[in-house]
């Protein structure tokens, strides 16, 4: 094999090729039909005859967002409101919860059921095998272990799918039989709904017992605050509001007095304290001028006019200065009287103002009491009502009705099956095609061999080497014979400038087919006009010529005869009348074949035949069992290997040329033979070799 060719080949192999492997599938079609009619069966066989059948039924809920309430604002104190997604899902999980499932088993005693207690149903072929052979037997759980499993199992055939885009969802369960489907389903509703009035009835009993425990506490504190008021305000002297503003502000003229009393007694105590401190009479009356008593400031005056004299005055001063002592007197008495009354005042003002105050905080408490009381009072006689208006938060759009299997569907079943067998199928095909290592086509061997294919042989409609012969001659029109006709055309045109005389033919291994080429290639080689032909047997280990070619004539020649000088061609009748040609045939001896084609005596024989015939085909061992094709190669104008389809492996075809081309006679060109033309159909090849499709008519049916 070239670089070229094995570049193409590393090539075309790392590319994937669509046709090619349409190809493979195409050849590999009674595959592929055989196992997807094999897993149809299997699957209606399981469908019709293992499976159980299943029924659903389906009811469908809707969750009720915009409840008509009867009562305002209730749903406040105990639930209700607006659905959304988590409470949507939250009621899912609800209808799975194993409290309500119990409900249902309990309730229609599914735990009585085979087809959720497996203790009731058929055992099965194991557990049959295990009875027969053992002591065993199957030992029920626990009542609650049993109805724990029940539960599971109806857990496991209850499904749950919200409506796109709604508040309605459906509720399905699957069973053996429709109509228990149905019954289960619809209860499972009813036990779901009656779980949501039972549980608001829950929720609105314990609201109003709250509510009554809460409205007789409020009663009991309204009454209490109350009594404890109108003891307070019988036990108080308190005046009212408006009057105790009054008292306020007579406080306020008292206070105000005090402190024009206290002014008072000040400025006459400093000016008492001034007279007695004066050192003499101008003294005294320069500091009277300076006081606010009008007393003092119109003696002055008259003093300064001249009215007065200096005795005079100073009598008049010390009058008014003993009047000035009686007025301190007054003032602190009038003072302390001001004084006890403002004490006093402010004393009571202060102990009525507390007791107001906290008469004014006992009603206000009294109020808010009352107001509270009031509202649970009201809360409690609308819940009271609602408890008997309460409806489900569900309602039920569609009752379960018997329905239709849903499983097994023997259709989707069988579709699915014939998929999958056409799958595996073609897993087969495309597995051995990736096995076969052999060649279907002359381009294949081009590409793959980089040599050139000079034709192909299809196999013959022979039962057995005898008959070869006879075909030959009964049918010299038909396929076979005009394949070799075509090969025989290639063969001469080997060298453009002279036909090649010698011409070997050889393959990698036996049963190639090599000998029915050569004896067909030597018959119509011989059916050439003006054509001498020889047909040599140079696998004389074997000789399998003879199995093809009656040669029981006692003076019949071989061809260690010839070598060994013990016969001369020239003396000898080599033509066979059957075949047409002059047949050279190998026998058996002492001598090592290769070391017999070596010899001189060999080559001078061949130098001899060259000189009497025009054709010398030489019917070789395969290459890769003795190195005799090797050392023929020497002696051959043109050397053909032959290939047999789809058999020999594209490994020993390499060798086998490779061991050709070691010697520096390497093949002339390649030949497949025993194509199987209806095999070729099959793979979708027909018409590959022009021996059937547009060119039949060409040709005589075997």
């Amino acid at each position: 094999m070239t670089r070229a060719a094995e570049a193409t080949s590393n090539q075309a192999s790392d590319e994937i090729d669509l046709m090619a492997l349409l190809g493979v599938l195409w050849r590999g079609k009674l595959w592929i039909m055989l196992v997807a009619a094999i897993f149809g069966a299997l699957a209606i066989f399981y469908g019709t005859r293992v499976a159980v059948p299943m029924y659903p039924a389906r009811v469908t809920l809707a969750m009720d967002a915009q409840q008509q309430q009867v009562i305002g604002d209730i749903e406040s104190i105990f639930g209700g409101g607006d659905v959304s997604p988590f409470t949507m899902n939250t009621e899912f999980e609800i209808l799975r919860s194993r409290t309500l499932i119990g409900r249902l088993v309990d309730e229609m005693n599914l735990t009585e059921d085979p087809e959720f207690n497996p203790f009731l149903a058929e055992p099965g072929l194991l557990t049959r095998l295990r009875m027969s052979w053992t002591d065993w037997e199957p030992t029920p759980p626990d009542p609650d272990r049993l109805r724990n499993r029940v539960i599971d199992r109806v857990i496991g055939r209850l499904s749950i799918s919200n409506i796109r885009l709604s508040m309605a969802f459906n509720v399905e369960i699957t069973t053996t039989d429709p109509t228990k489907s149905m019954d289960m389903v619809n209860t499972l509703a009813e036990i779901y709904i009656d779980n949501q009035i039972r549980r608001k009835l829950d929720q609105a009993q314990r609201a109003i017992q709250f509510l009554s425990e809460r409205t007789t506490e409020l009663e009991a504190s309204v009454e209490a605050l109350e009594q404890d008021l109108a003891r307070r305000m019988e036990e108080s002297d308190v005046i009212d509001a408006e009057l105790l503003q009054a008292q306020n502000i007579q406080l306020r003229d008292l206070r105000s007095r005090v402190e024009d009393a206290q002014v008072r007694l000040a400025e006459d105590r400093s000016l008492q304290v001034a007279i007695a401190e004066a050192d003499d009479f101008e003294a005294l009356v320069t500091l009277l001028e300076g006081t606010r008593d009008t007393r003092f400031i119109g003696i002055i005056q008259r003093y300064r006019a001249g009215r007065l004299g200096e005795e005079a005055t100073r009598v008049a001063l010390e009058g008014i200065a003993d009047d000035l002592e009686n007025d301190i007197r007054r003032t602190q008495i009038q003072l302390a009287s001001l004084q006890a009354s403002a004490d006093e005042l402010s004393s009571q003002l202060a102990l009525q103002s507390d007791e107001l105050i906290a008469i004014q905080q006992l009603e206000r408490e009294v109020e808010a009491s009352r107001l509270l009381y009031e509202t649970f009072l009201t809360r409690l006689q609308e819940a009271s009502i609602q408890q008997g208006l309460e409806t489900a938060d569900s309602s039920v759009l569609s009752a379960a009705v018997p329905r239709g299997r849903s499983s097994p569907r023997i259709v989707r079943l069988t579709a699915v099956a014939l998929f999958l067998g056409g799958v595996i199928g073609a897993a087969i095909a495309m597995f051995r095609e990736w096995r076969f290592a052999g060649f279907r086509t002359t381009d294949e061997v081009r590409s793959i061999t980089g040599s050139s294919v000079l034709g192909a042989l299809p196999s013959m409609a022979v039962r057995g080497r005898k008959e070869v012969l006879k075909y030959l001659k009964d049918k010299p029109n038909s396929v076979f014979a005009e394949s070799v006709r075509n090969l025989r055309t290639s063969i001469l045109m080997v060298n453009p400038d002279k036909e090649p005389q010698v011409i070997l033919v050889t393959s990698s291994i036996p049963g190639e087919g090599k000998t029915t080429m050569s004896l067909s290639l030597a018959r119509y080689m011989g059916s050439l006009e003006g054509r001498r032909v020889l047909l040599l047997e140079a696998d004389i280990r074997r000789q399998t010529l003879r199995a093809y070619v009656d040669d029981e004539r006692p003076e019949g020649v071989k061809l260690l005869d010839v070598l060994l000088g013990k016969a001369r061609l020239e003396n000898a009748d080599l033509f066979d009348a059957d075949l047409g040609v002059e047949v050279l045939m190998g026998s058996g001896g002492e001598y090592n074949a290769a070391d017999l084609f070596e010899s001189r005596r060999f080559g001078d024989l061949i130098t001899r035949l060259r000189d009497t015939y025009d054709h010398i085909i030489i019917d070789s061992p395969p290459v890769l069992a003795v190195p005799d094709a090797r050392v023929l190669t020497r002696y051959a104008d043109a050397t053909i290997f032959a290939i047999r389809w789809g058999h020999t492996s594209r490994t020993q075809v390499r060798q086998g040329l490779d061991m050709l081309d070691s010697v520096g006679h390497p093949a002339d060109g390649t030949v497949l033979t025993q194509v199987d033309q209806r095999k070729m159909k099959s793979y979708g090849y027909g018409g590959q070799y022009g021996y059937d499709g547009y060119s039949s008519g060409y040709y005589a049916k075997d």
